[in-house]
């Protein structure tokens, strides 16, 4: 990714009202964006209005390549260089600028089935290509460095993942060497140590997670890919079907969502349409409101109401001159943006 002084300067947002999201049943104070990247482009979409907006950055971003937004700072997004270990941070007005020295931004090489996302005031990725599969790096915002932790016993790539300053939870996830596999994993950054599940999920495509916290106990929400199925996640009725990559709208593929406590997965309800969750491992709260952003849709569940919300992606996003595989694994870098409600870090559950 390089930066630019030959775009236009960024065109002013359109602002949009509270009122719209007072109509669509969600609180202003909840409201939030989604944010596509590629190239110099800018796609965004209001939640809950479901206005769209457009704009060019000055940078221009690989396809591949993953984002995050800054939890502390509404606005700000980190980037992740599909292909390096190279850091750039995009202000609010679209101006990018590399973090990483030129030996930082060679220490691994990130592909399609990296996450990216916070880990307390420093940014995690988890899994790189062939061998790294199994291997998570922490980069320090302070001194601008990276660090390798040791490797999880299951391949982290294409995984749901949730972090805390103190835990890195990881869900699910596949190598070429290994397939896929429904682990959970706890990685203690104070010990240095990985916990692996004694039993798994179904898991056949890439899915996305967030903790659920009510009162001192905290639930690990999981949106799992679509799988071609039958019953219900969880109990013994259950049942995976053969494999079949063209059948993702056939009524026997869907998408669930599931929470895991006490070595228990309960399934809470199942997505409207079938997903998976190629760019982003993280789901996100917006109010009681869980917002699941999937490569083919926008997804949002209402907890209070057991009730869902959907948005197509825009027909921007079709623009799009990458090749098939890095289309269908994600080409745009996506972040979620809360606009409104006070913006904390993201939590690992503690409970077990």
């Amino acid at each position: 990714m390089s930066t630019s002084n030959g775009y236009p300067a960024p065109a002013p947002a359109r602002r949009w009202h509270r009122a719209a999201a007072a109509r669509a049943g969600i609180a202003s104070a909840c409201a939030g964006r989604v944010v596509w990247l590629l190239g110099s482009r800018c796609v965004e979409l209001l939640l809950p209005s479901g206005e769209l907006r457009q704009r060019r950055l000055h940078l221009s971003l690989k396809a591949g390549s993953r984002a995050v937004a800054d939890p502390g700072r509404p606005g700000h997004l980190y980037l992740l260089e599909n292909g390096s270990s190279a850091i750039w941070h995009c202000s609010p007005e679209g101006v990018a600028e590399c973090l990483t020295s030129e030996p930082q931004g060679r220490c691994f090489r990130a592909s399609l089935g990296s996450r990216f996302l916070f880990c307390g005031r420093k940014l995690l990725v988890t899994g790189t290509p062939n061998q790294g599969a199994h291997s998570p790096w922490l980069f320090d915002l302070a001194d601008r460095t990276w660090v390798r932790l040791p490797d999880a016993p299951y391949a982290i790539l294409s995984s749901a993942v949730v972090a805390s300053p103190s835990e890195i939870c990881i869900l699910g996830g596949w190598s070429k060497m290994h397939s896929c596999h429904g682990f959970l994993q706890r990685f203690s950054l104070k010990t240095g140590t990985w916990e692996v599940s004694s039993s798994s999920i179904p898991w056949r495509r890439p899915g996305a997670a967030a903790v659920q916290t009510a009162g001192s106990h905290d639930t690990l929400v999981a949106a799992l890919g679509w799988m071609e199925c039958d019953g219900t996640v969880g109990h013994r009725d259950f049942r995976l079907f053969r494999r079949n990559g063209g059948a993702q709208r056939d009524t026997c593929s869907s998408s669930r969502l599931v929470a895991l406590a006490a070595g228990q997965v309960e399934e809470l309800a199942r997505l409207p349409l079938a997903d998976s969750f190629e760019s982003l491992g993280e789901l996100f709260h917006m109010g009681h409101h869980l917002v699941c952003i999937g490569r083919d849709h926008v997804q949002i569940f209402d907890q209070k109401e057991c009730s869902w919300q959907t948005w197509p992606l825009p027909e921007e996003l079709s623009r799009d001159e990458s090749n098939s595989w890095v289309k269908h694994c994600g080409s745009w870098a996506v972040a979620f943006v809360t606009e409104y409600a006070e913006l904390t870090a993201p939590r690992a559950p503690t409970g077990r």
